[in-house]
């Protein structure tokens, strides 16, 4: 299923009530390449979660981000494991001449 047919989907099958707004995919997904959480940039209420589960996604949105495009990215997480081990890496490589 492409993007655009899943957002003409979204948008006949959503119930309309006054004063909610609908949902509409991101054109781009972010996802963590590492853990596989994903960021919810929009955010409908207070107190959730920035990085969440694909299940929380599904659950939350109604539509699986596997029929989504993905960008890979690091949650603030994983970019602190991964700076990490760069740093030691480093310190074993020692200076370059």
């Amino acid at each position: 299923m492409s993007i655009k047919e899943t957002v003409m989907q979204l948008i006949r099958e959503a119930p309309f009530a006054p004063g909610r707004d609908t949902f509409i995919p991101p054109t781009l997904l972010p996802i963590c390449c590492a853990c596989g959480l994903i960021r919810d940039d929009t955010r409908f209420s207070p107190g959730r979660e920035l990085w969440i589960t694909q299940r929380t996604y599904r659950k939350t949105h109604g539509i699986n981000p596997a029929d989504l495009a993905l960008s890979h990215t690091y949650c603030p997480n994983c970019l602190t494991k991964v700076e990490e081990t760069v740093r030691q890496d480093f310190k074993e490589i020692g200076p370059v001449s």
